[in-house]
């Protein structure tokens, strides 16, 4: 089944459910903020499959990020009038709450 770049779909997945990734205890304790960009395919059932790291400011905040967003569901994108799987590249951000 082909994979399609979000640039060739009719309409984008749009996200319906997002889990926070928990901050590592260690990191947060020493104010470190930072961020992972993930990789991953969307399936056409809005599922997350094979995430995977591409860059990350701290090697910590690698495992709760792709740990969060394994969680995540989404309303697939479709072309054509139809749900289809479709490659992702996504920031998460671990951010100090004020």
């Amino acid at each position: 089944m082909a994979i399609f770049d979000i640039a060739d779909l009719d309409q984008r997945p749009q996200a319906v459910a997002q889990v926070a990734p928990r901050h590592p205890p260690e990191l947060l304790k020493a104010k470190i903020e930072g961020s992972v960009v993930l990789l991953f395919v969307l399936d056409e059932n809005g599922r997350v499959q094979d995430p995977r790291v591409e860059s990350s400011s701290r090697p910590e905040f690698e495992r709760p990020a792709l740990a969060a967003v394994r969680k995540w569901r989404f309303k697939p994108g479709t072309r054509e009038g139809k749900a289809v799987r479709s490659y992702i590249r996504q920031q998460i951000a671990f951010r100090l709450t004020r």
